[in-house]
């Protein structure tokens, strides 16, 4: 095992289930939207999380040639990304049977929080990955969700005012 708190096991399929969940909650959003940029921004996320899914997927059925830093370096993180997975990321925002009813401001403030989450759970599994193409793959997902996280921020900061 190579975090304490976490089983390496487990890192991609929580991130898998991340992009799931926000593949199926953009759906919803996109679906409930009213705001021509709000449905626009709600379909590119959707389709951005099925192409994270498919790379998270690919890493999890290649965890054997992964290579983490050892567990008793990173207790902290192991830690830290625990209470990540434990607090929950979608659903603890808004259950999944309320989001048929989303406002475009509801999804737009969802969206910004669970890329957020999301941005802190791929950057603490980067930090522990050694295996360059892994870590490379991470950084860019990474990257692709900061940018995800600035058009909601701008989307949401038009439609508040």
């Amino acid at each position: 095992m190579v975090l304490k708190y976490l089983n390496e096991d487990e890192l991609f399929k929580v991130a898998m289930n991340i992009e799931q969940q926000g593949i199926e909650f953009y759906q919803s959003a996109f679906e409930c939207a009213v705001i021509e940029k709000a449905r626009d921004i709600f379909e590119f996320l959707k389709k951005e999380e099925k192409r994270h899914y498919e790379v998270f997927k690919k890493m999890d059925m290649e965890i054997e040639r992964i290579k983490f830093r050892p567990e008793e370096l990173d207790e902290e993180i192991s830690l830290y990304l625990r209470s990540l997975v434990d607090s929950g990321i979608f659903e603890n925002l808004l259950p999944k049977t309320e989001w048929k009813n989303l406002t475009d401001r509801q999804a737009l403030n969802i969206g910004i929080q669970v890329e957020k989450t999301s941005i802190l759970f791929y950057s603490g599994i980067s930090e522990i990955t050694l295996e360059p193409t892994s870590k490379n793959a991470l950084d860019r997902i990474i990257k692709e969700e900061k940018s995800h996280l600035v058009a909601l921020t701008t989307l949401w900061k038009d439609i508040v005012g």
